[in-house]
């Protein structure tokens, strides 16, 4: 179908499921169960490749101030503070810019809180948005234009992805290589994580996989047992993925990159099989 026809349907009729069907973007789905490739989603859509540096930056700013409202200013006793600070360096962030999200972090009241919208685009990719904003309501409002204009809306989605949280951490200096796996399993018992899963065996990187309702726990105790936190997050992994055809690739690609773009938008999280 021609573009010119799509966009002469998006004027003539208001969005709705039916018309994302009729539009005939996305080929049958594909339904697949596995348990790597919900990990290769995540970090497919959490990359920061969309090559601009303004959106790039506004959102190391924002990790950088999320960090100091939980742990304080100070990334000499703030873990994920200075894990923000030395990603933004790696990513060419000026120090005198850092310095100044830093100022400004001690000085200003208002908190970001986080958000969570879920959005149906192109009628079978399911989407879920994390937003840390401070205005949520206009923020929603532009969100929900954007949507209008790309064949999406608001809607339950949340049923279509398995809720976990993990917290990724270098292990203490005195757990050697040959029996890092062993120790581990048992701190992981200890702190009330589920899950472990061995990232980088020579740095000693962890993931720990647990409830999300038992991140921030998880997190301490870790801490009190001299492990180094690096990064923690409540992820949403899809049940099942679907292969959208060329055409409906595109389009979606678009609009997520417009969400990517907007301001407070931290994550975003999808049933899109990733290609090897």
């Amino acid at each position: 179908m021609m573009l010119s026809t799509v966009g002469r349907l998006a004027r003539a009729v208001k969005p709705s499921l039916n018309t994302y069907n009729n539009l005939r973007y996305i080929q049958h789905a594909v339904t697949r169960y596995a348990g790597h490739s919900k990990w290769q989603n995540i970090r497919h859509v959490k990359a920061l490749n969309d090559g601009r540096k303004a959106v790039l930056f506004i959102k190391l700013a924002r990790q950088i101030r999320l960090a100091v409202q939980a742990g304080g200013a100070n990334p000499a006793v703030n873990n994920v503070l200075r894990a923000a600070i030395d990603e933004a360096l790696k990513r060419n962030m000026p120090n005198a810019t850092i310095q100044g999200i830093l100022k400004k972090c001690t000085t200003q009241s208002v908190e970001l809180k986080k958000y969570t919208l879920e959005i149906k685009a192109l009628d079978q990719v399911n989407v879920i948005c994390v937003l840390y904003t401070d205005r949520f309501a206009q923020l929603k409002m532009e969100m929900a234009t954007i949507l209008r204009k790309n064949f999406a809306l608001f809607f339950d989605t949340m049923h279509a992805f398995d809720e976990r949280g993990f917290v990724e951490a270098i292990a203490p200096a005195d757990v050697k290589s040959d029996n890092l796996l062993s120790v581990c399993t048992d701190h992981a018992i200890e702190t009330g994580a589920e899950d472990i899963e061995v990232m980088d065996e020579n740095n000693r990187l962890i993931r720990f996989l647990c409830d999300p309702r038992d991140l921030d726990k998880v997190k301490k105790e870790l801490e009190k047992l001299n492990y180094c936190v690096e990064h923690s997050e409540h992820a949403f992994f899809p049940k099942s993925t679907i292969k959208l055809n060329a055409e409906a690739l595109e389009a979606y690609e678009k609009l997520k990159e417009k969400l990517k773009a907007m301001e407070g938008v931290e994550d975003i999280y999808d049933n899109v099989e990733v290609s090897e």
